[in-house]
């Protein structure tokens, strides 16, 4: 006999007719479930589907901490050979320039 299973959130969808069914972003952050990462769809002897990541779930504040540092591994690392970031916008963006 199974236990009974508490459910904590849940959200009524459809399912495309490619067979697609959209999990809401919250409960995809909760999981950590990433676009193209991998999860593992699975089914139980009640007949529920489970989807899980397969790698550790990351948290937003990870993802967030991640973004940042790849960021701020480039910060500073482009260089357009000519000019610095103000005289490239200036280039670029003539309007800025001051006026005669």
């Amino acid at each position: 006999m199974n236990a009974p299973i508490s459910i904590d959130e849940f959200v009524d969808t459809n399912m495309t007719s490619k067979g697609q069914v959209l999990i809401p972003k919250s409960m995809r952050d909760k999981l950590g479930l990433l676009p193209n990462g991998p999860v593992r769809v699975a089914m139980n002897d009640r007949g529920e589907v489970t989807v899980k990541p397969l790698s550790k779930a990351e948290t937003p504040d990870e993802r967030r901490a991640r973004i940042r540092a790849a960021i701020e591994s480039v910060r500073g690392t482009v260089d357009i050979g000519f000019a610095t970031t103000d005289e490239y916008m200036d280039f670029i963006r003539p309007h800025r320039r001051d006026p005669l």
